[in-house]
């Protein structure tokens, strides 16, 4: 489309020029419609081929409209005014519209291909405008100022259309000599050309008085018309702006000009000597003095650039030191990328871009590129900028690679000599990477040869036909012999089971590679490698992770997983009550025995419906899956029931109560959330008489008052917070105080007073249980002195309650007897009331300190006997002075014949090894008295008083007591 349109411009034009020559009558039509349609061909040439830089062709477009609006205005002053006078309109339209409009575009075109816009460029163009300008002052300026016939306006309008022309003449030489070759630029020229010389005719003219239209400079301005016309019109147009590499060819032309324009000084004043008197001496000098003072700018200028090359020279020298010690090719994309921000300007915005293209075709050479054009992997990490130098990275004539920089115009220019060095150093190390990548790749192949020859694991190749086409000699130990050419079965990767030549199982675990495209192979390589003795390891290890080695049940790990994927299931957390006593006084063995035994008792109540694991210590989990509440209820009762039988173990019987909580998983969203419900559960079952309990919202009230309970114990030692609480024990035969045992109770500052089933657990699972049982033995003596002296007549005993952990600890006989000195009580007044569970075993040093308080007078007593671990068996062994019968043997004694019994034996047993009876719990009249008939000699009890403080203690001695209180 755009050749038919040009075709038909020129000849539009030439039907038009030629018309205007030879029918003047019809000149001004003729001249308007060439006007008229060369303003179309530029702005379709403008539309159609989309310049990189639009505004240049527009301005000169603008300026050729003034050219004819001024043009007519001529025609109109002579043609039909009849007056040759000027200056006029006609001046004022070409110096203030035609130039500066034509001179813009045109020195836009010029500086649009290539922005190398140093001062270099500058003085150079402002060398040849002054060399120029000389000649425009000598043959067009100074005429028109020495003629006397003009007037000062018609003086300066003969120094402005010279001065114009020169600027115009620099213009087109700076584009001659930087702009690409093709046919826009050629007849841009040639419109530009025949302006200027049309303006120089006419200028000339005028100053001769003969000025009119008509004549040679219409043709001249014909033909710029036709020509700015046509270079709109060709498609070269748009390169004009496009930008560019340029090289050397296009800076050493401009030299030789620039050079032709140092030396029209010297010549005008060497012809002017020739002819005569020299006329402008003056101004051939100072034009002498500027054409000077540029040069040496220039040289100066030159001097500059000379460093900037050197500076150059050493970062490029600096990068290709650097490339030579690379040995990847992520270390010469990292160089490259350096040398680059080193080569431009601190602070210039850019991006660099390595991409490595073996084998492929090189590129015609170096050239810039719009960031926009560009594949969208290339443009995506470019982003940001409008153009990017490529530079090919060849050697050989083969492209190795590219190298893409991006940044703003100016930089991309300055950068490019430097680039092509860069860029052909960084090719030719990326060639010996690749040698040295070949001569190593060889190398391997042989050393990889040897490696398959003695390696352990199996390698296979099949063919397509499934037959063995190599195998590794390591094949005959899994395969047997003659492997290669038996037909091998489809084995996916991953695990497989294969049977040795000597009938064992080999675990093996195979990878695969389809590798059929590749002519030294055409198979599928098999890998396999002989994995029994990890597959083994690993089943020992999963074992020992999941399984506890005591007593080979699963473990917590096993035991959450169980949980976490169970539906519509119950957890039941059992412990055994006070295991920490049986593994403390009978010793770790025993305590694992017990464990053991109580694991297997444990799994034969419940295994058949549920899953049981240890969890760790004295606890274990049971899980039962598909549970309902009443199902869940019933396995917890039987569990309970299943374990009152005692356990032989160590030789000795010793009870295992379980304690159990329960949760379900209706209680609970998830498994974390189920276990802590249950153990929530468990420990609220502790103590209880049914032994388990099912998780309530208000056990967790209960958690929390445990936990604060816990936090807040320590600081209650410090501040005395306890208080001593006295229950009278009485003679049951006359009904006379016997004595007190000292109870002790926290003063809690928000919870009030606390009983000591609340904190004398915790007491002793956070260790605080010896300070706080010195502390009540402490005050109980004080407080058994202090009753002593107001009633001496009674001689009341202080019997105080000693843990395993407190008698255990080092020192006690020795704090007791202290305090007993200290206070100055007898130490007969003072029971150490112990429990069976510190007699297990045959522990010589609790033996020992035993006869030790009795051989200093304090007296020891076993309480809540009956119910502890083990049997009668030790009473011979071990020597006290006294048994407290527990009150679950007391609470029946009136309606079962059996336990009445029971505790008779218990009396009789007692008077025989000459020990005394305190009855616990007696609450009537009937229970004291039948009591007293199996002759009971002490009780305590409801019956004759709750446990009193101090001062309701002395009061009820007062009003029970035969004497009165010592004044």
């Amino acid at each position: 489309m755009t050749r038919q349109v040009t075709w038909a411009y020129a000849l539009c034009a030439l039907v038009l020029a030629v018309s205007y020559l030879l029918f003047p009558a019809a000149g001004l039509v003729c001249f308007a419609g060439l006007v008229l349609t060369t303003l179309a061909a530029m702005l379709y040439g403008i539309r159609a081929h989309r310049p990189r830089r639009k505004l240049p062709w527009l301005l000169w477009a603008g300026g050729s409209l003034v050219l004819a609006v001024g043009t007519a205005a001529a025609v109109v002053q002579t043609d039909v005014l009849h007056s040759n006078a000027w200056p006029t309109a006609v001046d004022a339209i070409s110096l203030g519209g035609t130039f500066p409009l034509l001179l813009l575009g045109l020195l836009l075109l010029s500086r649009s291909g290539a922005a190398n816009r140093d001062w270099a460029t500058v003085i150079d163009s402002a060398i040849f405008t002054a060399g120029a300008g000389l000649l425009a002052w000598v043959f067009l300026i100074d005429p028109g100022l020495s003629d006397p016939s003009l007037n000062v306006a018609q003086k300066a309008i003969s120094i402005a259309y010279p001065l114009c022309d020169v600027m115009l003449l620099a213009i087109m030489v700076r584009m001659v000599l930087e702009a690409r070759r093709s046919w826009s630029v050629a007849l841009l020229l040639t419109s530009g050309a025949v302006l200027l010389v049309s303006d120089v005719v006419f200028s000339l003219r005028r100053l001769n008085g003969d000025w009119g239209l008509g004549s040679f400079v219409d043709v001249g301005w014909i033909v710029f018309f036709a020509a700015g016309g046509l270079a709109a019109l060709h498609p070269s147009m748009a390169q004009l702006s496009e930008p560019r590499v340029i090289g050397s060819t296009q800076v050493k032309p401009r030299r030789a000009v620039l050079g032709v324009a140092s030396l029209v000084a010297p010549g005008i004043l060497f012809a002017e000597a020739l002819g005569g008197p020299v006329h402008n001496g003056v101004v051939i000098a100072i034009g002498s003095a500027a054409l000077v003072a540029l040069s040496l700018s220039r040289g100066g200028v030159a001097a500059r650039s000379v460093g900037h090359t050197l500076s150059r020279e050493r970062a490029l020298r600096k990068a290709c030191e650097a490339l030579l010690s690379a040995t990847e090719v992520a270390m010469v994309e990292a160089v490259v990328r350096r040398a680059v921000g080193s080569l431009l300007r601190p602070g210039t915005a850019h991006r660099a871009l390595l991409r490595v293209t073996p084998g492929s075709s090189p590129a015609p050479t170096m050239s810039m590129r719009y960031v926009a054009s560009l594949p969208e992997d290339f443009a995506r990490e470019l982003d940001g900028f409008e153009l990017a130098l490529h530079c090919p990275l060849t050697v050989g004539g083969v492209q190795l690679g590219e190298l893409w920089v991006a940044a703003d115009e100016r930089a991309l220019v300055t950068l490019q000599e430097s680039a092509r060095v860069l860029a052909g150093q960084a090719a030719s190390m990326l060639d010996h990477i690749a040698l040295n990548r070949e001569i190593i790749k060889r190398d391997s192949e042989a050393y990889f040869r040897t490696l398959v020859l003695n390696a352990a694991d199996v390698i296979l190749i099949v063919g397509a036909d499934d037959r063995v086409t190599y195998a590794s000699p390591s094949a005959t130990a899994l395969f047997g012999s003659g492997v290669v050419g038996r037909t091998f079965p489809q084995l996916n990767p991953g695990l497989h089971a294969l049977r040795r030549p000597d009938g064992t199982t080999a675990e093996v675990e195979v990878t695969v590679r389809d590798l059929t495209g590749e002519p030294t192979v055409d198979g599928r390589v098999l890998t396999i490698h002989d994995v029994t003795e990890r597959r083994r390891l690993e089943r020992e290890l999963l074992d020992r992770a999941y399984l506890d080695p005591l007593t080979g049940l699963g473990n917590r790990l096993r035991f959450q997983d169980a949980v976490q994927t169970a539906i519509g299931a119950a957890v039941l957390i059992v412990d055994i009550d006070g295991f920490r006593t049986v593994n403390d006084t009978m010793g770790q063995e025993v305590g694992d025995q017990l464990l053991r035994a109580f694991a297997a008792r444990l799994v034969a109540v419940s295994s058949s419906v549920s899953v049981v694991a240890r969890l760790g210590g004295d606890e274990f989990g049971v899980l039962v899956p598909h549970a309902d509440v009443a199902t869940v209820e019933d396995l917890a009762e039987r569990i309970v029931e299943e374990f009152r039988p005692p356990f032989l173990v160590g030789g000795s019987v010793v009870s295992a109560v379980p304690n159990i909580g329960v949760a379900m998983t209706s209680d609970a969203p998830d498994a974390a959330k189920l276990l802590g419900e249950a153990d929530v559960a468990l420990n609220s079952a502790k103590g209880t008489p049914e032994r388990w309990r099912r998780y309530e919202s208000a056990m967790h009230e209960q958690a929390v008052r445990r936990m604060r309970l816990r936090t807040d114990l320590d600081q209650a030692l410090a501040t005395d917070a306890f208080v001593l609480h006295y229950q009278p024990i009485v003679d049951l035969a006359t009904g006379r105080p016997h004595g007190f045992e000292a109870l002790v109770r926290w003063q809690h500052p928000a919870l009030g007073l606390v009983p000591p089933l609340e904190f004398i657990e915790i007491a002793e699972e956070c260790g605080l249980i010896v300070p706080l049982g010195d502390w009540v033995m402490r005050h109980a003596i004080a407080a058994a002195v202090s009753l002593r002296s107001l009633y001496p007549a009674e001689s009341l005993t202080m019997s105080v309650n000693v843990s395993v952990r407190q008698f255990r600890s080092p020192g006690f006989v020795q704090r007791v007897l202290t305090e007993l000195a200290q206070a100055d009580l007898p130490c007969g007044a003072l029971t150490v009331e112990i429990t069976e569970s510190l007699l297990l075993g045959d522990d010589e040093h609790i033996h020992a300190d035993l006869a030790a308080l009795r051989a200093a007078g304090v007296r020891v007593s076993i309480d809540d006997f009956g119910t502890g671990y083990s049997s009668l068996s030790y009473l011979h062994r071990v020597a006290v002075d006294a048994l407290k019968l527990d009150k679950s043997f007391v609470d029946t004694i009136g309606s079962s014949r059996r336990q009445y019994d029971l505790v008779r034996g218990i009396v009789q047993l007692a008077r025989t090894l000459d020990l005394e009876v305190v009855a616990e719990g007696i609450e009537t009249e009937a229970h004291r008295k039948r009591l007293a008939d199996l002759h009971c000699g002490y009780g305590q009890g409801y019956l004759f008083t709750r446990p009193l403080p101090y001062a309701a203690a002395v009061e009820w001695l007062q009003a029970t007591s035969e004497v009165s209180p010592a004044a």
